[in-house]
Formats: structure tokens, C-alpha cells, sequence
């Protein structure tokens, strides 16, 4: 089983890779759906954040220096993340996450962890994007910091969807922003996984899954 296969194989048993009838926060209607606020056990969630420390070494190796988990399902993945990282590279980075509204009292405000007292190059870690909005979001949280310089977004997958200006959402982050981007799978590892029939048996799916998930790429895919 090749790397990309076994992370999606990982994501439909934990049940964070569903297939069925959804609807994305963009609001378009979706054969399929990622979730990764589904990892509910020690063990599934350390599995995933060695997943995406594999990937974040990969792609952006020494160049950043923390981590930032947007509400609320970004915060057990940017903070086993960088667990993972100290474990298996040695990397020990800081983390950081927000709350969704800010604290009056104690210590104050909207960010936890490290509060960018020095200057950070930072990694934004999220579950899948679609349409990009809450990537914005995080992005307006952290461009008033003078110490902060996002550098990248990591999420577990592409869905490589067409925006209106005919880009997929993380090619949208690259040029709008000047963000490097990556994903640990993207949609076309999801297909080549529904295309083998042991897979869809296991999973008690018939072929017709397969059709919906590639006309659906067919028709919003870049």
C-alpha cells in the first residue's frame, strides 16, 4: 500500500473520510466529506499529527518556526503536531491557537501558547479548505502582529475545488498571500482509492460512488 494510500485508508477508518451527501461551508453539495474533529482517541490523533510532521518536514523543513491552529478543530492538530515534530525530528517548535472570542480577564486576549513575543515564522495547520474563508480569517487574526510572518498552510487534503476566479483554494492562498502551501493527500489520491473494488467492498459501497465523486471532480475540479 503505497504512502498516499494508507492515509486515506487511515481517514475512512478513523471515520474523518466519509462518503454520502454533504454540504461544504462554501455550500456546494458534496459526495464526499473530511472531518477531522472525528479523531477522538490518543492513539488515532497521535497517528495523525506523525502524518502531518512527515509532511511539514517534507515541505518546509527549517524555514518555520511555530505552528497556529485556528478554532477550534486546528488546536489538537497544531499541538500534537508539534509533538510529533520534537519526537520524531527533534524539531522542537512553539504553538499557537485562538479563541473565538477575546479574554477580558487573567492574562487576556485572543491568542494561546506562545504570543509571539519574538519574532516567528509560522505554519498554518487546518483540516481541509474549500473556499479559503477560513484561512482569511486566521490571516486577519495574524496580520496585525509584528512579530508574526506567516510563511505556509498545511492541511490534511486538497480538495483542488474551482473557486470563481478559476483557482483551487490553495493556489488562491499562494498567489493572493505568497504562502507556500501543502496537503498531505488530495482528491485524486481519494479516486485512485474508490477505484480499486476491494476498497469500495470494504467499505459496503458499489461503484456508483466512484461516478459520483468524479463527475462532482469533473465539474468543480481545477
Amino acid at each position: 500500500m503505497s504512502k498516499n494510500t494508507s492515509f486515506v485508508h487511515f481517514l475512512v477508518q478513523a471515520g474523518a473520510l466519509r462518503f454520502g451527501d454533504f454540504t461544504t461551508k462554501s455550500g456546494r453539495k458534496t459526495p464526499y466529506f473530511i472531518n477531522t474533529g472525528e479523531f477522538r482517541t490518543g492513539k488515532s490523533i497521535a497517528e495523525l499529527a506523525t502524518w502531518y510532521a512527515k509532511t511539514f518536514q517534507e515541505v518546509f523543513g527549517e524555514s518555520a518556526d511555530n505552528l497556529y491552529g485556528p478554532a477550534y478543530k486546528g488546536i489538537p492538530l497544531c499541538a500534537t503536531t508539534a509533538m510529533a515534530l520534537q519526537q520524531q525530528f527533534g524539531r522542537d517548535l512553539s504553538f499557537t491557537y485562538n479563541r473565538k472570542e477575546a479574554k477580558d480577564h487573567g492574562e487576556g486576549g485572543v491568542l494561546v501558547g506562545d504570543t509571539y513575543k519574538v519574532p516567528r515564522r509560522v505554519v498554518i495547520i487546518e483540516d481541509v479548505i474549500t473556499a479559503g474563508t477560513s484561512v482569511r480569517e486566521t490571516l486577519a487574526i495574524l496580520g496585525g502582529i509584528a512579530n508574526v510572518k506567516v510563511v505556509g498552510l498545511l492541511v490534511s487534503v486538497d480538495r483542488r475545488e474551482r473557486l470563481e476566479n478559476g483557482l483551487s483554494a490553495l493556489t488562491q492562498v499562494e498567489q493572493e498571500y505568497g504562502l507556500k502551501t501543502a496537503s498531505i493527500i488530495s482528491i485524486a489520491d481519494i479516486i485512485a482509492y474508490l477505484e480499486v473494488e476491494a476498497n469500495r467492498t470494504a467499505l459496503g459501497l458499489d461503484s456508483g460512488i466512484l461516478d459520483r465523486v468524479q463527475a462532482y471532480r469533473k465539474e468543480w475540479g481545477v
